[in-house]
């Protein structure tokens, strides 16, 4: 089944030249000083920056807007939240703020094979089982969707046309039989890939082909994103005067 990876055009993106040590040094400074940022301004300095970056990754924006998509609603709850209690210029900035950090980390993910970003935190002494953890979580997310794809087309094989809604005769108890059956077939896959892992010699550490190195163009590229962010910094306080 073809799904939606957040790491499928990784690849072919120019920026998966650079190493992910520092692509992920780089993005967490950058959303750690969008923290600090309440002007307008200065949030939109960092999302200009942000949107060259995508322009020149070569990643489709259809793509990153289907990953936006999905923290979309929390995006919006913030937003005006924010809003009703502090204002209209405030509910902007959180607004703004809260996009910058979530296109900062997908384009990160996006530019970058999902294996890379894990190794990269294994190399920050990140603990094993949080790698594992977010390696099988991932992965197995696929799973999910596989098995209740099989069971939607062995239902309509079978006749079952569905309801119109929730409230029709039987639909809840069609749905617990569809759910349950997916988690019970899942684990059972679940479980042969753990094996199959395992016969391979997987030991908790992620192994790559690739090998972890730093060259002068990383440093050219980590200098952009502090680069900005001292920029939007110095907005923020008042540094660089901005015309009316």
């Amino acid at each position: 089944m073809r799904h939606h990876e957040i790491d499928q055009y990784a690849k072919q993106s120019p920026l998966s030249r650079f190493d992910p040590r520092v692509k992920i040094v780089s993005t967490i400074v950058l959303v750690v000083s969008m923290a600090f940022l309440t002007g307008l301004y200065p949030l939109l300095i960092c999302l200009g920056f942000l949107f060259a970056l995508v322009a020149i990754s070569n990643v489709p924006w259809k793509h990153l807007g289907k990953s936006y998509l999905m923290a979309f609603p929390f995006v919006l709850f913030a937003s005006i939240t924010v809003l009703l209690t502090s204002g209209p210029e405030h509910g902007m900035s959180m607004f703004l703020r809260v996009t910058n950090s979530l296109l900062a980390l997908i384009l990160l993910v996006s530019t970058t094979p999902f294996f890379d970003v894990l190794k990269s935190l294994r190399w920050f002494r990140v603990p094993t089982i949080i790698s594992s953890l977010l390696l099988f979580t991932y992965r197995f997310i696929f799973v999910l969707l596989d098995e209740l794809e099989r069971m939607k087309i062995a239902r309509k094989a079978r006749g079952f046309e569905g309801g119109r809604n929730i409230l029709q005769k039987d639909a809840l108890r069609i749905i617990a039989y569809t759910a349950g059956m997916v988690f019970v077939r899942s684990n059972t896959r679940a479980g042969n890939i753990y094996d199959a892992l395992r016969s391979r010699g997987y030991d908790g550490e992620i192994k790559t082909l690739n090998k972890l190195h730093a060259s002068p163009k990383d440093a050219g590229y980590a200098c952009a994103f502090f680069g900005v962010s001292l920029l939007s910094l110095f907005a923020q306080v008042g540094v660089i005067a901005w015309p009316l």
